[in-house]
């Protein structure tokens, strides 16, 4: 055998190769592991949605009292922050702003409370028609099922068949109206928390800035603080936008109403009004009082044609003309994703979840369109 440097070095390489062959299956092994790698992730991210959806369902109450005490806060802190500019104290003016609030609320209760229960006693002669409706809808049906059964031949040999019984659960719409609340006593002691919720959040407004601000990392907080700015302005333009859209609303159908001569129209006007303000399903449900109170009170076609056409020029109005004046685009949410929105919310929440789903919606684009790994998302949600 040779020996000297060269053999040395015609030793190791062959080593070299015979290791380097050894190796060589190693990015096949890494390459298997990747795959299983995304699976576990995307996992453990279903799984953490899964969990979120399940906490939120279940404090739903607690959730739902703190984003209203959130949204008051966010309308009443431009008019406590001038109170303090006219050197008032910060808790006074929160303090007054606050029972103003609940002064113009009381003064709207009680001026409808009577028109509402006299609503509510009169309700059962006006669903006779309805009835009747529906009772004839039943009988057309059974009729052309008869008809069909007539066409179609009759088997050859008789089968007999048990009697079935059939359970048939009503479904109650109060029981949804009030999902995500919980029952009337619990209903009752969170609205209680709320007055104080705004309040201490009008009061502490600067030391809950800062100390929110506080929870980012220094390079990450002007970029929170544009995006609580943002959402801020977004929500007081679009609940006072809507308010005004609404009260327009409500002066353009009520006097239609009233010359009608429809029955409790002060009350079906404003109501109409505001379910107009639906995104994109407010015709339908707009459209629905009013002609239900009209089934018992007209024989005609004409009121039935007048309630609708006014109702699509209102809609048409406050949507091309009212809304983008008022409201502008602050919330740029496209159809779909305002459509989706509603149905989770209102599936999670009940009533209260389609009340919120659109500001819910609205925020969370704005944090979306503010983080650089989320901007896609905003864009999906937003409009072209």
């Amino acid at each position: 055998m040779p020996s000297g440097p060269g053999s040395r070095c015609g030793i190791f390489d062959a080593c070299k190769l015979e290791s380097s062959s050894r190796v060589q299956p190693m990015p096949e092994t890494k390459s298997e592991i990747l795959p299983t790698t995304r699976i576990a992730t995307a996992s453990g991210r279903i799984i953490a949605v899964a969990i979120v959806i399940a906490c939120i369902n279940f404090a739903s109450s607690i959730i739902i009292t703190l984003i209203c005490a959130i949204l008051i806060a966010f309308v009443l802190e431009p008019a406590v922050g001038f109170l303090e500019r006219l050197h008032i104290p910060r808790w006074l003016g929160a303090l007054l702003m606050l029972v103003a609030s609940i002064a113009l609320l009381y003064l709207i209760v009680y001026g409808i409370y009577d028109r509402v229960i006299a609503f509510i006693q009169q309700f059962p002669t006006y669903g006779q028609p309805l009835k009747h409706l529906f009772a004839n809808l039943e009988a057309m049906v059974e009729n052309i099922k008869k008809l069909a059964s007539g066409v179609v031949p009759a088997p050859s040999t008789p089968q007999t068949s048990l009697p079935t019984i059939r359970l048939q659960q009503e479904s109650h719409w109060g029981q949804y109206l009030v999902r995500g609340i919980g029952s009337v006593y619990t209903f009752i002691v969170t609205v209680m928390f709320i007055p104080f919720l705004v309040f201490f959040m009008l009061t502490g407004k600067n030391h809950i800035w800062r100390r929110t601000l506080d929870l980012f990392s220094e390079n990450h907080r002007e970029q929170a603080e544009t995006v609580i700015l943002r959402i801020g302005r977004m929500v007081r333009r679009y609940i006072f936008g809507n308010l005004m859209v609404a009260l327009i609303a409500a002066g353009l159908i009520t006097p239609v109403f009233s010359l009608m001569k429809l029955h409790f129209a002060l009350l079906i006007g404003p109501v109409s009004a505001i379910l107009s303000m639906i995104p994109y399903l407010g015709v339908a449900v707009a459209m629905a009082p009013p002609l239900m109170m009209a089934l018992g009170q007209y024989a005609s076609a004409t009121p039935f044609i007048v309630i609708a056409v006014t109702i699509l020029v209102v809609h048409f109005l406050a949507i091309n003309v009212f809304t983008p004046k008022f409201v502008g685009h602050q919330v740029s949410l496209n159809a779909l994703t305002v459509t989706i929105a509603m149905m989770f919310w209102g599936w999670l929440w009940g009533a209260a979840g389609l009340i919120l789903a659109v500001p819910i919606t609205a925020a969370l684009k704005a944090v979306c369109d503010n983080v650089e790994k989320l901007k896609p998302w905003g864009a999906w949600m937003g409009e072209n």
